[in-house]
């Protein structure tokens, strides 16, 4: 039976919590690759412990922008394009600097609380970074490869834990949906379980500027046309081998390969070229305002729409979901509005991270006797 990826937006529980920068580095990056730094601002980078932004006097610096780039984006920033890397970094900042400051918010309130990261959670969780960690290759080994700091990524698991605890403190009287209230979710929302037609396809790009004169497209057009005569004559040629070679998109690493697909997803004349080439066929060249492709199609499906059966499970995890997230959201806007955040310099603070200290504070969940005793050291 077919799963779906329910699109219902809420709120992740655990949005303040940053993945550690080696855990994230594991799933990325193969062992011996050292992380880039983050997009500079300047041509002469501020040090590392220069305070951007406190947080009720805990300093958010340079140091944890960088840090939190180079595990979370700094993949997906190096592989667009030079104008997009500027359109996108201020963006990316202001993001870096939203999750910090909630991170820190929630780290200072687990911390007033006394919760504590017992040594079987620390333990866990390292076996989870382990099992992302190249084979053959140690925490201490891959983290040296890295320019990692192993002693501040155990320190930033054991926060993490503390802030999970807390989290779950705080949404844990969120109350699960009842059958009745999640089949009225499904049957007013009907358009949130219609599974599109998709297809999966890989192409080669042969791209052109957007001021290209005639002569370059025509240039890219026979490139294109070539590439393609190839592809269709031998039967050996291979179609990843070519797009590694020639292709200008970054999915050239993969092979071309675009993924699964639906309508919507793809410029209008690559999406309708793709919807009705047949699979296996290489079809001819596609021009749009990003240069020819050749695509090829590997699987397509049809749209339908998913029985009740099918996705109540999901659906009524997601609500619960999404019922913890607006608790653990309205949690964190009191934390802010009763914080003193101040600006101190580096990228702007993100809307809404720095409003001016109330007269009373929120009060903080304590932990359970159970779990103090279990973390005390």
């Amino acid at each position: 039976m077919m799963k779906s990826t329910l699109p219902i937006t809420y709120l992740c529980i655990a949005l303040a919590v940053a993945i550690s920068p080696l855990s994230a580095l594991a799933q990325d990056a193969p062992a011996g690759t050292t992380p880039a730094p983050a997009p500079a601002a300047a041509p002469e980078a501020p040090a590392d412990d220069t305070p951007v932004i406190t947080v009720d006097d805990t300093p958010i610096t340079v140091g944890d922008v960088r840090e939190m780039f180079n595990g979370k984006y700094a993949g997906q920033f190096q592989q667009l394009p030079p104008e997009q890397q500027a359109m996108f970094q201020q963006q990316i900042q202001q993001m870096i600097l939203t999750e910090l400051v909630s991170k820190t918010l929630l780290l200072n309130a687990a911390n007033k609380a006394d919760y504590k990261a017992s040594e079987e959670e620390f333990q866990e969780a390292m076996k989870g970074i382990q099992a992302n960690i190249p084979e053959g290759s140690t925490i201490e080994e891959f983290a040296k490869s890295a320019g990692v700091d192993l002693d501040r990524v155990k320190s930033q698991i054991r926060d993490d834990i503390k802030i999970r605890q807390l989290v779950e403190s705080i949404t844990e009287s969120a109350k699960a949906p009842d059958d009745a209230e999640v089949k009225k979710h499904f049957e007013e929302n009907p358009t949130e379980f219609e599974e599109k037609a998709s297809v999966t396809a890989s192409h080669i790009l042969l791209s052109t500027d957007a001021d290209a004169d005639e002569e370059a497209i025509a240039k890219a057009k026979k490139e294109a046309d070539e590439i393609r005569a190839k592809l269709v004559a031998e039967e050996a040629a291979d179609f990843a081998e070519l797009a590694t070679a020639h292709s200008d998109c970054p999915s050239k690493t993969k092979g071309g390969d675009l993924g699964k697909f639906s309508a919507g997803q793809m410029v209008p004349e690559f999406e309708k070229a793709a919807f009705e080439q047949e699979i296996g066929a290489i079809g001819e060249p596609i021009k749009t305002q990003f240069g020819y492709h050749i695509i090829k199609v590997t699987d397509r499906t049809d749209g339908k729409q998913l029985a009740f059966a099918d996705v109540k499970e999901d659906l009524a995890k997601s609500l619960l979901e999404q019922r913890k997230g607006e608790k653990m959201q309205a949690y964190l806007v009191e934390l802010r509005e009763a914080a003193d955040i101040k600006q101190i310099g580096g990228p702007e603070p993100a809307p809404g991270t720095a409003a001016p200290a109330p007269q009373t504070k929120p009060s903080v969940p304590k932990p359970t006797e159970k779990k103090k005793a279990e973390g005390e050291e």
